[in-house]
């Protein structure tokens, strides 16, 4: 197996306080690929001369990767017990046959390069060409490991982190920390980091996956499926019991039937593109293609993981918009702060799908934060173990990033990938995503439509409304393709996608049954069936989620396909053909706005009365 050796040394005279954290952060970074046995990850947290001599000699023939940070010098490394020479360094790696990066993250190490290539280390090297300032040097070791983690080649994994660092890095560093030789303060370059490659194939060499070395054998979906049903009968029962029931068909009959019953237990959103992974194609001639690793796999990975995170903004958002109506009727005052409205306001205008993963998961996290410290009644009760998934798991915001920057890489025809190992990481995120996703066995979304107003003496009235259940398309029953009747007490919730909380249990023959559902809550204005806005009577739901607003129009994009052009909806414009009428979906946006205070209420009021729409209806 390839091995990858860290080492990190402080001088007690002359510590560096961000070289522990730099430690901390690539070692929590490349941990759940090492766990997977995609590499071997060796660290030496307070490395001596010994003590590296000793790690090197003992993984000779595996180590493919030497990191070393700390104090440095032209032709020194600056141990925790002594100052090592070059040149010795440069001996015992030479011993290495499968060395293809030696990262030197300390001051001036340029002149390290020539000592290497006198002794014929074929390896690439990246070294300083200058001091170099203590945390600028651990952000750009992070980037570059980032990179490299996400499947970057070596040469993109060492460009991306130099733009990073010249983005985010002062023009002035005050204090010179990682230098040895250099006494007085200085300034350092922005882009003193000098990356020596001898051929274009170390270029482009990539960190392992194990499968070189048969370590870690990557079979398409054996992840996924293993996870979800893991991950789902631990809130449905009834599943466990079920796949007891069926243990005895053929394998493949077995798998279609555990990837159908997966479908059924899971809200649209994450069960259209599961489906497209789990259930393969057919062939001409009927028969069921093999699963391959291929660039539909790696959009189909996006898709789901992108139906995850919005299923969680639009239910986090909703569930918000929800409180501060109920507050706004019984007559009370809410603050949401300058912060929190601030990320409303973004998320409202420029929607979620773009973001970059820090700015989402703060996002995510204010929400949560303002839901929990009000108190108020969670409709996902599981909402508090998500919240400590976004604030204590480094490996939820790793799969951001990983997902952020493979939908980047895959919207450039120009960008060369290696599909096999991207196809495999990427399913490994997804199983630490949706090993904490089993809650969702309990909900499902229900598209409302055509109401019926209830009269009754001396009662408020109740309003019939018809209600489709939205399941993945290959999960249809018989009752699902017609609409049925249900009521609710709130207008609000018409021509609404509502987020129903159900009971599960046994049915008859061991199939599973839906009961009663327990609560709903409301995800219009930010998931629409496009259908239920249309004049016609098809049962076919058409689902979109929330994109952005871009000059006065309402941008949505569709679940199922995301490559689909946006669904455009003006805020004021009518229909002219009469075949469509978004009046309330228009509405419910203002509403939204108003109560997330970025329209005024009588500007709501004012456009309200020019519309012809009475308020009251929607209290």
């Amino acid at each position: 197996m390839n091995t990858l050796l860290f080492c990190y040394a402080n001088d007690r005279n002359r510590p560096l306080p961000s070289l522990g954290e730099e430690d901390a952060l690539i070692d929590r970074l490349l941990d759940p690929r090492s766990s997977r046995n995609h590499f071997q990850k060796i660290r030496d947290s307070f490395a001596t001369a010994e003590s590296v001599t000793n790690k090197i000699l003992t993984y000779q023939d595996s180590l493919c990767l030497f990191h070393f940070s700390g104090h440095a010098g032209n032709t020194i490394l600056q141990f925790e017990d002594t100052t090592a020479r070059g040149m010795g360094m440069a001996q015992l790696l030479a011993r290495c046959p499968n060395l293809r990066l030696v990262f030197l993250n300390g001051c001036s190490t340029l002149h390290h390069i020539q000592l290497l290539r006198a002794l014929n280390v074929n390896a690439a090297v990246i070294a300083t060409a200058t001091p170099i300032e203590d945390q600028t040097a651990t952000r750009f070791a992070l980037g570059v490991y980032r990179a490299l983690n996400n499947q970057h080649t070596l040469v993109q994994a060492v460009e991306m982190a130099r733009l990073e660092i010249q983005v985010t890095a002062s023009t002035s560093i005050q204090q010179v920390e990682r230098a040895m030789l250099v006494d007085s303060m200085e300034e350092v370059s922005r882009n003193q980091w000098y990356f020596f490659c001898p051929d274009s194939e170390l270029a482009r060499w990539e960190l392992p996956t194990g499968e070189a070395t048969g370590a870690a054998e990557y079979k398409p979906n054996t992840g996924l499926r293993t996870t979800l049903f893991q991950s789902l009968r631990a809130f449905d029962p009834t599943l466990t019991e079920s796949f007891k029931s069926k243990q005895q068909l053929p394998p493949e009959a077995l798998k279609s039937w555990l990837n159908e019953e997966l479908l059924r237990r899971l809200p649209y959103p994450i069960a259209e593109p599961l489906r497209r992974l789990l259930c393969p194609p057919l062939s001409p001639a009927g028969k069921l293609l093999p699963v391959t690793p291929d660039r539909d796999r790696l959009i189909n990975y996006v898709s789901l993981f992108d139906g995850s995170v919005s299923l969680l903004v639009g239910t986090l958002l909703s569930q918000i918009r929800e409180y501060l109506q109920q507050a706004e009727e019984a007559g009370k005052s809410v603050e949401l702060g300058p912060e929190l409205e601030a990320h409303l306001g973004q998320l409202l205008t420029d929607g979620w799908a773009g973001l970059e993963p820090q700015p989402l998961l703060t996002m995510l996290r204010a929400m949560g934060q303002f839901l929990v410290s009000r108190q108020i009644d969670l409709f996902i009760n599981e909402m508090h173990d998500l919240a400590r998934l976004f604030s204590e798991q480094p490996v939820f915001f790793e799969s951001l990033a990983f997902f952020h920057d493979l939908r980047q890489r895959l919207s450039s025809p120009a960008h060369t990938i290696n599909i096999d190992s991207l196809c495999q990481i990427g399913e490994d995120h997804l199983v630490d995503l949706l090993k904490n996703m089993g809650f969702w066995a309990h909900y499902r979304l229900e598209s409302v439509r055509n109401i019926r107003t209830l009269h009754f003496f001396n009662r408020k009235p109740e309003y019939a409304h018809e209600k489709a259940v939205l399941r993945t398309s290959q999960s249809y029953r018989l009752e699902d393709l017609c609409f049925q009747e249900v009521k609710m007490a709130n207008i609000w919730d018409s021509q609404s996608v509502v987020l129903v909380r159900t009971s599960r249990q046994p049915g008859a023959n061991g199939q599973m049954e839906d009961a009663v559902a327990v609560d709903y809550l409301s995800l219009s204005p930010f998931f629409i069936d496009r259908n239920v806005f249309l004049r016609s009577d098809n049962a076919v739901f058409d689902l979109y989620s929330f994109y952005s607003i871009t000059e006065g129009q309402l941008r949505f994009s569709h679940i199922a396909r995301p490559e689909d052009l946006l669904l455009k909806i003006s805020l004021s414009d009518s229909d002219t053909t009469h075949q469509q009428d978004y009046s309330m979906l228009r509405e419910q946006f203002r509403i939204v706005q108003s109560l997330f205070s970025l329209v005024p209420a009588t500007e709501v009021a004012q456009q309200a009365q020019e519309d012809d729409i009475d308020l009251s209806l929607l209290a």
